[in-house]
């Protein structure tokens, strides 16, 4: 077939691809409609010597394109016409220090008012550490920090001070929000006994009110339900610090009372406790998800806000032994002075944090790969592991689990440090398959590299296993497609799966099918899993613009890849128990002792999953919840994502915490997590269907393993524009869940009909 803008007869889509990168030197067309141009000479006819994709991958891999950069230029004043002097003069630029659009509360209690609470000695001299961090380091300005110190941080000052967030008219949506806490956590029972509340104890904390009933600080629903609100009319650029502890199961060394910050408080919440807070966002609208009342600010299903807490549940967070310091904040401030905010992820601040005694800080929330107070610069995480010499061989602290396949690359550092301004000490690849959670890398033969105890490694390449399949039709009017495809094969894609298309007689085996209809580029679902109830094409239609289809492109290979992959055991497949159920909605009254822990509870238990499909009838107004339930003597650790077919979103149900030491095992032996209801809180979930569609088709998927593994790298927004914005990072209403298992890992499928 004779191709004009190749100006030569192509035989294959590998043809065209191996003529588009053999003309790479010439400058690819980018506007939304194929190039008029004519190259002023044509290339020769390809007749190749080996195979078409033989000779397209030796090409990849040695064609480098050539970027030439224009040398520096400086432009002076000219002088005044008839002037005698024609020296030039130093240029003399005004920086301006642009203040930061950042708003904070910090909390600090050193002394409180009940004399059974225990008082501290370095949570004032935290909050205004943090607070002269803002102000110098950030530029952040004193009118926009609002600070409760002691006899200031009462329960009332506390939540009107985050409410009073939500009516600034100063704050922009996607402004950043930070809270600050400094002080004692503790836990209380709830009224039914059946859970402990965690609560952060506000200097009246035990102390009555003005009409004699005991005042117990900010239970953690309402603390999680007031950063939903602030979310919804501010963003969600909302960071959450507590340097105290979060588990009412610890009780103070009594040789170390004074250094813990936390304690042990009989209290008891009241039913009606907070109730005009609580039943304050029923709302239920068909634009919005709704907020639930449950939500929980130490628990990983945060989307409103990033949780930095200084210790793990079951650990205490502690001062220095002078009293003086947290040593939490301590650690936090060094960082971020020495690193600089605008350079670190939440999750790399925690992880960059030094070993703390007996304290393992955790980083929390569906947004903790974003940079620092930065809603706008998400950052899609380049996967940085430990990698230590052990009898000879290179050993990866990654394996499967965490998506490392053969034939992997990674540049190796002497320290993370070392990755923006030195060259890496040399390239290790997985040459054989990967251990669940380690990895044996091998370099150039008889090359050893000295990095001491232990070096970083950053993954440059994926393995074939990676691969995104897809299929395009042999058609001239899809230049800007091969185009796309042959620029992000060549493209600097670090750790990214590789593109590679299949012929006709192949297509079974793609991912995706990508054709031209009315001038708009279609993407067709070819998983049999999908369209077998009916959904065969990604509702979204893109201009042929080479930016615009290689985003599609780099989405569509991370989502088909974390999809498919899974683990070869099977053994967790037994020991692990997955219900599916609608839940109903506690209206909760002062004379109602019917689990009131909870805002939500199983409607009757029934399990929705059948035979690995749940079939939803598409309404705001039903809500459903998921529970996991471990049979197994060992700790496991589970994280939930909805990937959704129709914009390639991938969202998180559930996230495992981020750590530089210890992780949560969110799934005990014996014990059973709730998502969407139930004491680890969380968003129910209401399924919905776009206007003029009757079925849409979901998968939700369980990583579960006996290692905590960080998976924060999985969740992406979709890249369709829609409505003429980008499509969000978490979509209103994830669609239709269904659920199967697959691997080792587990995971789930759906559908809805409407």
């Amino acid at each position: 077939m004779f191709f004009q803008f190749l100006k030569q007869n192509v035989t294959s889509v590998q043809d065209v691809l191996w003529a588009l990168i053999h003309t790479s030197d010439k400058s690819p067309p980018t506007s939304q409609s194929p190039t008029s141009a004519q190259p002023e000479s044509p290339p020769p006819p390809y007749t190749p010597t080996k195979s078409p994709l033989d000779t397209l991958w030796s090409l990849i891999y040695s064609v480098k394109p050539q970027v030439s950069l224009p040398p520096p230029t400086t432009t002076q004043p000219k002088p005044p016409l008839g002037s005698a002097s024609t020296e030039l003069k130093p240029v003399i630029q005004t920086i301006v220090n642009k203040s930061s659009p950042l708003f904070a509360l910090i909390i600090g209690i050193n002394e409180y008012k009940s004399s059974t609470i225990n008082n501290l000695g370095g949570a004032i001299a935290d909050a205004k550490e943090f607070k002269s961090y803002l102000e110098t380091s950030l530029s952040v300005p004193t009118t926009q920090i609002t600070t409760l110190y002691d006899a200031e941080a009462t329960r009332d000052a506390i939540v009107k001070s985050i409410r009073d967030f939500k009516d600034d008219s100063r704050i922009q949506n996607g402004d950043p929000i930070l809270i600050f806490y400094a002080g004692h956590g503790g836990t209380g029972k709830h009224p039914t006994g059946s859970t402990e509340i965690q609560i952060l104890l506000s200097y009246d904390t035990s102390c009555e009110d003005n009409k004699g009933r005991k005042i117990c600080g900010v239970p953690d629903r309402t603390m999680g339900v007031l950063l939903d609100e602030l979310a919804k009319a501010k963003g969600d650029n909302i960071t959450v610090i507590f340097d105290c502890c979060h588990s009412g199961s610890l009780t103070r060394d009594a040789k170390r009372a004074n250094l813990v910050r936390g304690v042990k408080q009989e209290i008891v919440v009241p039913n009606d406790l907070d109730k005009d807070i609580l039943g304050s966002i029923k709302d239920i609208s068909s634009g919005t998800r709704s907020t639930t009342s449950d939500s929980k600010f130490l628990k990983a299903g945060l989307n409103s806000h990033v949780l930095l807490a200084a210790c793990g549940s079951q650990e205490t967070a502690k001062e220095d032994s002078a009293g003086t310091r947290g040593i939490f904040t301590k650690a936090l401030l060094d960082v971020l002075v020495t690193v600089g905010a605008e350079k670190l992820t939440y999750a790399d601040l925690i992880e960059r944090l030094p070993s703390l005694h007996e304290q393992n800080p955790q980083c929390e929330g569906h947004n903790r790969t974003r940079i620092l107070f930065d809603s706008k610069a998400p950052s899609r995480r380049r996967p940085l592991y430990a990698v230590r010499e052990k009898d000879g061989k290179y050993i990866l602290e990654a394996g499967a689990a965490h998506g490392i396949t053969k034939g992997a690359t990674f540049d190796v550092y002497k320290n993370r440090d070392c990755i923006e301004s030195e060259a890496p000490l040399g390239a290790l690849t997985a040459s054989e398959p990967p251990n669940p959670f380690s990895t044996v890398l091998s370099g150039p033969s008889g090359k050893r590299f000295n990095f001491g105890e232990q070096a970083v490694a950053l993954q440059t390449g994926a393995g074939t296993e990676e691969d995104l399949l897809i299929h395009v039709a042999m058609d001239p009017t899809l230049e800007n497609v091969f185009r796309a495809v042959a620029e992000e094969i060549k493209g600097s894609n670090s750790g990214q799966q590789q593109i590679k298309l299949v012929d006709a007689d192949q297509i079974g085996t793609a991912h995706l099918d990508i054709g031209i209809e009315n001038k708009k580029v279609v993407f067709n679902i070819l998983n049999p899993l999908v369209t077998v109830y009916g959904l065969k094409r990604i509702p979204f239609q893109i201009d042929p613009n080479i930016g615009d289809i290689r985003r599609v492109l780099r989405a569509a290979g991370h989502f088909h890849w974390h999809l498919h992959r899974t683990g070869k055991s099977k053994i967790l497949q037994n020991k692990v128990k997955i219900k599916l159920m609608k839940l109903k909605e506690n209206e909760g009254n002062d004379d109602d002792d019917d689990d009131e822990d909870s805002a939500r509870t199983p409607v009757d238990g029934e399990n929705l999953i059948q035979e690995g499909v749940v079939d939803v009838i598409a309404d705001v107004n039903t809500m459903y919840g998921i529970e996991i339930t471990n049979t197994w003597d060992t700790k496991l650790y589970a994280s939930v994502f909805y990937f959704d077919n129709s914009n390639l979103s991938i969202h998180p149900y559930c996230l495992l915490s981020s750590s530089s030491g210890t992780v949560d095992s969110n799934l005990r032996p014996g014990q059973s997590l709730t998502i969407g209801y139930g004491p680890e809180g969380g968003d129910a979930f209401r399924y919905s269907l776009p206007v003029g569609r009757d079925i849409d088709v979901g998968f939700i998927k369980f990583f579960i393993s006996t290692e905590p593994v960080d998976l924060a790298v999985i969740p992406q927004p979709s890249p369709f524009k829609q409505e003429g914005r980008e499509s969000v990072t978490v979509p209103p209403k994830p669609r239709l869940p269904m659920s199967a298992p697959v691997g080792g890992q587990n995971s789930a499928t759906g559908r809805a009909v409407c």
